[in-house]
């Protein structure tokens, strides 16, 4: 369907195709063949509200209710790949643009269009531009039209890209010309033709150029903030790390210098506002603008937020806030990690064979002598050990297990330290008198344990086996029947 809003169904049987409406009635039938427009890029995207017919060798437009638009003069009709409602056409093997009601955008006079591929949460893809290519003596040359096919930069360009992400209405574009890279904003050039490379940063809204292997920086406005003079360089968000002679500074993008230490190394974190340095003496600390925190950290790796996870050199983990400056969670524990795709933590403390989860705003909300924690989908894990588990959602709240299987017919429960099952109202359907249970699998098994031996039980509460099974493993295991399912490189059942 082109357009769900419309009664036109493409249907294809045996390659072929034909139209029809609601009523399984052929429609346009008077056209030798009609087609849904389609990228040539992604099949997946389509023209909403004109289709390509065919008459004799050449293509035309038509639209929803079967008028033409177009005479069947094009070798090929595609949808433009990021800008919907423009139609790329060729003819006399030269290619143009035209809209949906068949008004020429670009005139078919280029050899290579391609839409930019800027987008807008507010226009969409509407204000997308195109590049434009002919073929000259010595190659390729390009050159750059606005949404509205005006032209920008004749085609005379070795290359040429468009920055996608800033916060204004201009055009930025990066262009090639006898191997040396510019940068224009509209038509007008704001940084010269002097660097062998020139790359955008989207998240630092800066321009970095290379030149004869020294690097500097640029604002959207072609203001120089740092002179192409380092040897290497690293973004995060409004800081600009760089190294000179084997001393590497830290400056915001306006050209500041921020620290002065002799870092041998900076690493961008996920939040833009801060870095990890690490001194000659291995020493590593958190930077910022207007934080630092220089604690002699043995390691420092970013969790979420403002949070860090940082490692002392007795091997101590805790956590620090790096807005306030203030130990969040005491180096107290072997580990600290972020638990993937959650701003919960997982910490583990060896000495005492503890496993502590903590919340999004770093509360306890879990200790488990000897625990194990695995991830059940995007949204929930589990911490379990021999006689006790536990559920967290994404921020490291204990939640029941219905929350976490609402489609279930029993449920794990507990009472007075031994484990049951229960039905979705709590009421007991297997009596609490194992030392743990699992969930039921998707194939409709349990396991029970009971002094040290695992058995089986089915969603009707039935017992398949009777703890008997002596299994060498910590984990839950998982069980179809009376046979153990082994989830490896293969899965495959074993019987015990």
């Amino acid at each position: 369907m082109p357009n769900p809003s419309k009664d036109v169904f493409i249907v294809y049987e045996e390659e072929k195709a034909q139209v029809l409406n609601q009523k399984v009635e052929k429609i346009f039938s008077n056209y030798e063949l009609v087609e849904a427009i389609k990228s040539s890029e992604n099949t997946n995207e389509m023209e909403k509200h004109a289709l390509k017919y065919k008459k004799g060798d050449g293509y035309g437009i038509i639209d929803l209710e079967g008028n033409v638009i177009t005479e069947p003069i094009y070798q090929q009709i595609t949808s433009l790949e990021y800008r919907p409602g423009r139609i790329l056409v060729e003819k006399d093997g030269k290619f143009g643009v035209l809209d949906a009601k068949g008004n020429v955008v670009i005139e078919t006079k280029y050899d290579e269009i391609k839409a930019d591929g800027y987008w807008t949460e507010e226009e969409s893809y509407h204000k997308t531009g195109f590049i434009v290519a002919e073929k000259a003596k010595d190659g390729i040359n390009f050159g750059y039209l606005d949404y509205e096919g005006n032209i920008i930069l004749d085609t005379k360009y070795e290359s040429l890209e468009r920055a996608l992400e800033y916060d204004d209405d201009n055009i930025y574009l990066i262009a090639m010309q006898k191997g040396k890279k510019c940068v224009f904003k509209n038509k007008k050039k704001i940084i010269d033709s002097n660097f062998q490379e020139i790359t955008y940063s989207n998240l630092s809204k800066v321009f970095v150029a290379n030149k004869n292997g020294k690097y500097g920086f640029f604002k959207l406005n072609g203001k120089a903030i740092l002179k192409p003079e380092y040897t290497s360089y690293s973004m995060a968000g409004n800081y600009i790390s760089v190294t000179k002679d084997d001393k590497t500074q830290l400056f915001d993008i306006n050209g500041n210098l921020v620290g002065t230490n002799s870092y041998t190394k900076m690493i961008e974190t996920e939040n833009p506002a801060y870095f990890i340095a690490e001194d000659e003496d291995g020493n590593c600390s958190i930077i910022s603008k207007d934080v630092k925190i220089d604690e002699k950290y043995n390691q420092i790796t970013y969790a979420f937020d403002h949070y860090f996870i940082f490692s002392k050199r007795d091997g101590k983990t805790g956590v620090v806030n790096a807005l306030t400056k203030e130990v969040e969670i005491e180096p107290e524990y072997e580990f600290i990690v972020l638990i993937e795709g959650t701003k919960s933590l997982q910490a583990i403390d060896g000495m005492k064979n503890l496993l502590d989860i903590y919340s999004e705003d770093l509360r306890k909300t879990v200790t488990m002598e000897d625990g194990l924690m695995e991830h059940i989908n995007e949204e929930y894990s589990i911490c379990y050990s021999e006689n006790d588990m536990k559920y967290i959602n994404a921020s490291g709240q204990v939640v029941e297990n219905t929350e976490v299987f609402p489609n279930k017919k029993l449920y794990a429960t507990q009472q007075n330290g031994k484990w049951g099952f229960a039905d979705s109202n709590e009421k007991i359907i297997v009596n609490c008198e194992y030392d743990i249970v699992t969930e039921f699998n998707e194939y409709g098994f349990a396991g029970i344990k009971k002094e040290g031996k695992w058995g089986v039980i089915n969603e009707a509460g039935e017992v398949i086996v009777e703890p008997s099974y002596e299994l060498d493993t910590y984990y839950f295991p998982q069980f179809i029947g009376k046979y153990l399912l082994n989830q490896s490189e293969t899965t495959y059942c074993e019987e015990v």
